[in-house]
């Protein structure tokens, strides 16, 4: 039962979807060979058996139960069929279908398309010329060059671009000169989503000409259309920082201000079979419609799934719930595209609609006011509570903050966005009507707009407007999640047994945090990281760290690019950059660094000069551990003069690969991805207290 008069049996496609999602995901955890979640896995498969025991599909128990496992291995097996391949290219020439339109950047033009023939997509980087400007989806490119497989840097904590760019079929990028690609004129293949971004672009031009400001159209362009990318991304920051970031997002919000419209124009055509018949018509058509003109995203496609199978459920007057609706929508949605049940923005919108039926007429309920306008603001502020609570693990585990004043920045922002979406339709409607109406009613957009971006501001410049450092892992989100349900069905019904719960998950959370805590206060280690035309090097003890590195070709904020995400993940509290050839005046106990050496823990390490400061391997003070050497030509050199030691060898555009000499105590480590050694603080000995690997092959 989930909640009170509904039983689990009105909801029978859940009994689907919770097999299959466990399939897929048991199939993803294989891959990484966890066992600790792969058997969390298997065993809530058998949980699932286990609950169900009592019910049945079609009257037959047994068959339910070989339902279930069928389930399960459809979700493995379509998990397994669906992994993009990515083979290596050859150097050819290569025609490119543009998917989307160019995007400025400070040097170069970024554009997405589909190598043709194939299923899989590059990302090119293309110097600027006129011809690629002016290029829209579906134009035909050619070059002659060789596609790099794009993968991660393999830094600790960094966000997994090539999983991300993966599961859109992305997989490769090139760099482009402007005499080293052509852009085929004449020639254009569309499909929908090609021609759905057409579309929109028409829709935002016809706002650039309709008088609004430049720095509204972006942000109307979002919030109406879905296209974030002329926003820029310290207004992007704010609107997380005050927990609206969702307006920016066309999805379920959007769908649902289409939905209330159109059903109060069409709600006459109810009456009768034919009527309700032709009023789902039109309300599908016209979300639909909306969904093609805002560029046919994931976010608005999920959206309007779910929509379309509660609509049809609606009309056809199936004694069903909404729940059931919610679950056939993302059963269909997860079994078509596996790597759905990875996606943030799934999660959370899923999240957000079920907190908002199954717990905003609770929380709403909690207050009465005589007054209407009182009564709005209350129930407006109710659904920002109820979704607020539903997302809060997703935001902590893939944010790690929280907005506090989420609540303030919605019960204005949300209103206006309201304004915002229909305006926007109205003034592009107007255009080609009359100038005069174009005019009044830009302008009223143009300061609802205004108005939306000062709001936001004052809000994140409230004190303690945001929590940030929050980094729960998987298991603590899990946590979480139980907690927050166990709260729920605590207030709803007061029963004993939910709140030893309630108490037991807080009791192991705060257990997790301590032992979390612990490790990070006794933790010693070193980094070296993946860093693309420099070296550095993170010495840890405690939740203090030490970074070095020997030059920068790049800006020091892209530097941290890089580092920044291995700080938040070891919850730092104090970190100092430094050059090795400065002066340094280190805080941290067991560190010394003078020039290239450097001495911490017991470990003794050497850092090769650049190669315009020595082009010979400069020999180092005392016998080494660690011999850290930027240019593979004095490999061997290496090898005579440090027999004993472990040699890391910097070269980020080699291949990965670790390679360990069998006839001596030599090995050499081609860092591909970050290697970082670990000491044990319970051992003593140099040898016994060093631990080396990939980065992801330790905690």
């Amino acid at each position: 039962m989930l909640r009170s008069g509904l039983q689990l049996s009105s909801i029978p496609f859940l009994r689907l979807l919770a097999p299959l999602c466990i399939g897929i995901c048991v199939r993803h955890a294989g891959t990484h060979l966890d066992p600790f979640y792969l058997g969390l896995l298997v065993s809530a498969l058998l949980s699932l058996l286990f609950i169900y025991r009592k019910l049945s599909f079609f009257g037959q128990p047994y068959w339910g139960a070989g339902l279930i496992v069928t389930t399960f291995c459809l979700g493995f097996l379509r998990s397994q069929l669906l992994v993009n391949s990515f083979p290596v290219l050859p150097s050819q020439q290569y025609f490119i279908i543009l998917d989307e339109y160019p995007l400025e950047k400070e040097k170069t033009y970024q554009v997405v398309g589909q190598i043709a023939g194939t299923e899989n997509r590059i990302l090119a980087y293309l110097s600027k010329n006129n011809d690629i400007k002016t290029a829209r989806p579906g134009d035909l490119f050619f070059f002659n060059g060789l596609p790099e497989l794009i993968q991660n840097e393999g830094n600790p904590f960094e966000f997994d671009f090539c999983g991300y760019l993966n599961d859109k079929k992305i997989g490769y990028r090139i760099f482009l000169k402007e005499d080293q690609y052509h852009l085929l004129r004449g020639f254009q293949k569309l499909n929908i989503s090609r021609y759905a971004l057409i579309i929109r672009q028409k829709l935002i031009e016809d706002l650039y000409r309709s008088g609004i400001k430049t720095e509204s159209v972006h942000l109307i362009a979002s919030i109406s259309f879905g296209d974030r990318e002329e926003v820029d991304r310290e207004t992007i920051q704010s609107f997380t920082n005050t927990g609206v970031i969702h307006v920016l997002a066309v999805s379920g919000m959007n769908v649902g201000l289409i939905f209330i419209i159109l059903n109060f124009i069409f709600r006459f055509l109810k009456s009768g079979r034919i009527g309700q018949f032709l009023y789902g018509l039109v309300i599908m058509t016209g979300i639909w419609g909306y969904a093609l003109v805002t560029g046919m995203s994931a976010s608005i496609l999920r959206a309007a799934m779910m929509f379309t199978f509660v609509l049809i459920g609606n009309v056809l007057r199936r004694d069903s719930t909404i729940y059931n609706s919610l679950a056939v929508s993302a059963f269909l949605l997860i079994a078509w595209d596996p790597s759905m049940i990875r996606d943030a923005g799934f999660q959370l919108s899923y999240a957000a609609v079920l907190a908002i039926i199954l717990i905003q007429p609770f929380i709403y309920k909690q207050l009465c006011f005589k007054t209407r306008l009182f009564d709005k603001i209350w129930l407006l502020l109710s659904v920002t509570f109820a979704a607020q609570f539903g997302t809060l693990p997703f935001t902590l585990h893939y944010f790690h903050q929280f907005p506090v004043y989420f609540w303030l920045a919605n019960l204005v922002v949300i209103p206006l966005v309201t304004l915002i979406l229909y305006l926007s339709f109205v003034v592009v409607f107007c255009f080609y009507i009359s100038t005069f109406l174009t005019s009044i009613f830009a302008f009223v957009l143009d300061w609802s707009v205004r108005i939306v971006l000062l709001t936001v501001n004052i809000v994140d410049n409230l004190p303690y407007a945001v929590w940030k450092g929050l980094t729960p892992s998987i298991f603590q989100t899990l946590l979480i999640f139980m907690m927050a349900y166990l709260c729920f069905r605590y207030a709803r019904l007061k029963k004993t047994l939910q709140l030893y719960g309630i108490l037991g998950a807080a009791i192991l959370i705060f257990l997790s945090i301590g032992i979390s805590t612990y490790k990070q206060y006794v933790r010693s280690e070193i980094v070296f990281f993946n860093i693309p035309g420099t070296r550095a090097i993170a010495l840890t003890n405690g939740r203090k760290v030490v970074v070095l590195y020997d030059r920068c070709e790049q800006a020091e904020e892209k530097l941290m690019y890089f580092i920044k995400p291995y700080l938040e993940g070891r919850r730092t509290k104090e970190f100092e950059i430094h050059r090795l050839s400065d002066s340094l005046q280190l805080k941290m106990p067991s560190l010394y660094a003078t020039g290239n050496f450097i001495f911490f823990k017991g470990t003794r390490l050497f850092v090769q000069p650049n190669s315009e400061e020595n082009s010979r391997l400069a020999d180092p003070p005392l016998n080494c551990d660690l011999v850290w050497m930027r240019n593979r030509k004095e490999l061997k050199s290496a090898h005579i003069k440090f027999p004993q030691s472990k040699i890391i060898l910097y070269k980020a555009s080699d291949p990965i690969e670790q390679e360990i000499r069998q006839n001596s105590s030599f090995q050499s480590f081609n860092v591909k991805k970050s290697v970082i050694l670990t000491f044990q603080p319970s051992d003593y000995e140099i040898s016994e207290k060093m631990i080396c690997g990939y980065f992801d092959e330790l905690d």
